[in-house]
C-alpha cells in the first residue's frame, strides 16, 4: 500500500472498524478529525498508573514533610505537563509525529540518533516497567507463571496499538472513567494511612537538605512527564489544522497534571510507610481486604499506557528508516519489550529504571531544541515546515549539535551509578539541577548555531505531498 496521502484520502477518518493506515507521513486535511478535549482523557488515562504512585512513595526517602512532598509533585508535574501540552499543539499544526518533527532542527539522518536512543528505548523500557507491575498484580489474583501473564498482557496491548489512533483514544476515554472510579476507591482506602504529622527527617536515605531534596523530588515528576514528550504529537496530529494551539496545550497539560497530582499526591501522603515496601505490597497494605480490586486496577491501568508506548515505539522505528510498516513495528517493539520485562521480572525499579531516568536528562535538551526551532524558525515557514521534514537532502543540521551540547553540559551535574559529573557535589545542596543545565546548555547552543548558514540546502521545489511520496517508504 502506498504512503501517498492521495492513496489513503478519506480511508480512515474517525473509523473504529479500520486499522489505522498511516505511519509517519503527514496526515492530510481530509483525514483530520477530533476535538482538543480528547487530549485530556488520553493523557489522564496514560498517567493513571502505579508507577506514578510509587514515585510519590520516595517522598519519605528524601526526608520531606507532607506539604513539601505535595508541592514538589505539583511543581514538577505542572512544569512537565506544560511542555507536553505545547509540543502536542505543534502536532496539530504540522500533522506529523513528534519523532518526525525532530528532523526540522536536527536534519533527516542526524535525527536518527536521538530517536533511536531516546524514544525507542524509552517506549520499550516503560512498557516493560508497567507490564511487570501488571503481571505481579495479576499473579496475586491468578496462579500463573510470570511469562504467561506477560505474553497475555502484551498481546492485548499490541492489538490496541496495531488498531491505532482512533481505538487508542476510545480506550483511554473509557479508561479515564473506569480508572477514576477505581483509583478514587483506592484513595478513600488509603486516607486512613495518612500521617500528616510527618516532619523533616534529616536521617532519611537520600536526604540532601530541605531545598535540595525538594528540587530533586520535583525533578522525579518533571522527568516522568518529559519522557513522554518525544511522543506528545503522536496523538494530536490528526486534529484539524485550524484547532487552537492553546486549547490542545491546555487539555493535554490538564489531563497529565490532574492524574500525576492525584496519584503522586497519594503516594506522598502514605510515603511514611509505603516507601519501605515493594509497589504491589504497598498497594495491598493500603487497600487491605479490598486488595483484589486494587490489583485489577493495576492490570487495567497498564493497557492504555502501554498501547501508547508500543504505538510510539513503532513510529520511532519507522522514523529511523527500519524497513517495516507500522503494524510490524508494533510487533517488533512488543517482542523486544517483552524480553526486557522478562529480565526485569520482580524488579521493575532496578538498574534499567535508573537508565530510563538518565534518558530523561537527554530528552530535556531534545525537547528544548524542538520548541526553540519551532517558535523561532519553522512556525513561520507555513506548509514548507512540514515539507522539509521529508527532505533527505537535509542530512544534518545545527540543532543536532545544540542537542549534543545540552546533553554534555547537563552531564556535568549528573550523580548516577555510572557517571558522577565534576559539578555534582558542588551543587548537591541545590538538588538535581541536571535538567536546568540541559535546558540552558541546549538553548544557548541553539541560539549560537542559529546564526550560522544551514548545513544543507533544502529542496524547495517539492510539495509536502511529493515529499511524502518520494521520501517515505514506511508507514504503509
Amino acid at each position: 500500500m502506498s504512503n501517498s496521502s492521495a492513496d489513503t484520502e478519506s480511508a480512515y477518518g474517525s473509523s473504529l472498524t479500520k486499522v489505522e493506515p498511516h505511519g509517519t507521513e503527514a496526515i492530510p486535511d481530509s483525514e483530520r478529525h477530533g476535538h482538543p478535549r480528547q487530549q485530556f482523557t488520553l493523557w489522564f488515562a496514560a498517567n493513571m498508573v502505579l508507577a506514578v504512585m510509587v514515585s510519590g512513595f520516595f517522598s519519605a526517602s528524601f526526608g520531606l514533610t507532607v506539604i513539601e512532598g505535595l508541592t514538589a509533585v505539583a511543581a514538577g508535574s505542572l512544569l512537565g505537563a506544560i511542555v507536553m501540552g505545547v509540543l502536542a499543539g505543534i502536532g496539530a499544526k504540522l500533522g506529523v509525529p513528534q519523532q518526525v518533527q525532530g528532523r526540522g532542527p536536527m536534519g533527516y539522518y542526524a535525527n536518527y540518533v536521538p530517536i533511536a536512543l531516546l524514544t525507542i528505548v524509552s517506549a520499550m523500557g516503560w512498557t516493560a516497567v508497567n507490564t511487570v507491575f501488571a503481571v505481579l498484580a495479576l499473579q496475586t489474583l491468578v496462579d500463573i507463571p510470570f511469562w504467561t501473564g506477560a505474553v497475555v498482557i502484551y498481546a492485548v496491548q499490541a492489538i490496541f496499538a496495531v488498531w491505532g489512533h482512533n481505538l487508542i483514544h476510545l480506550i483511554n476515554k473509557i479508561a479515564s472513567v473506569v480508572l477514576a472510579i477505581l483509583f478514587a476507591f483506592i484513595t478513600f482506602l488509603s486516607l486512613s494511612q495518612i500521617d500528616l504529622g510527618v516532619e523533616l527527617n534529616r536521617d532519611a536515605t537520600i536526604f540532601q537538605g530541605g531545598f535540595g531534596s525538594w528540587v530533586t523530588f520535583a525533578g522525579f515528576f518533571f522527568a516522568y512527564v518529559m519522557t513522554w514528550t518525544p511522543f506528545a504529537s503522536d496523538f494530536s496530529r490528526y486534529l484539524p489544522r485550524s484547532v487552537s494551539h492553546t486549547k490542545v496545550a491546555t487539555y493535554t497539560a490538564g489531563g497529565s497534571f490532574v492524574s500525576l497530582m492525584w496519584l503522586g499526591g497519594i503516594g506522598v501522603l502514605v510515603s511514611s510507610f509505603a516507601g519501605e515496601l515493594g509497589a504491589i505490597e504497598a498497594l495491598s497494605e493500603l487497600t487491605g481486604s479490598w486488595a483484589p480490586l486494587a490489583m485489577v486496577t493495576v492490570v487495567l491501568s497498564t493497557l492504555p499506557v502501554s498501547a501508547m508506548n508500543l504505538y510510539g515505539g513503532a513510529l520511532s522505528l519507522l522514523t529511523i528508516g527500519i524497513p517495516v510498516n507500522r503494524v510490524v513495528g508494533v510487533a517488533v517493539t512488543a517482542v523486544i519489550s517483552l524480553g526486557i520485562a522478562l529480565l526485569m521480572a520482580g524488579d521493575p525499579y532496578g538498574s534499567f529504571y535508573d537508565f530510563l531516568n538518565v534518558l530523561a536528562y537527554l530528552v530535556v535538551p531534545f525537547s528544548t531544541v524542538l520548541l526553540l526551532d519551532y517558535y523561532t524558525r519553522s512556525r513561520h515557514l507555513g506548509q514548507q515546515a512540514t515539507t522539509e521534514l521529508f527532505d533527505k537532502s537535509r542530512k544534518i543540521e545545527w540543532g543536532f549539535f545544540a542537542w549534543i551540547f545540552g546533553c554534555l553540559f547537563s552531564s556535568l551535574f549528573w550523580n548516577t551509578s555510572f557517571w558522577v559529573g565534576p559539578f555534582s557535589e558542588a551543587t548537591s545542596a541545590l538538588g538535581d539541577v541536571s535538567y536546568v543545565a540541559g535546558v540552558i546548555g541546549a538553548a544557548v547552543a541553539y541560539f549560537i548555531v542559529r546564526q550560522f548558514p544551514p548545513l544543507s540546502k533544502p529542496k524547495d521545489h517539492l510539495t509536502a505531498t511529493e515529499a511524502v511520496s518520494l521520501h517515505e517508504t514506511t508507514g504503509r
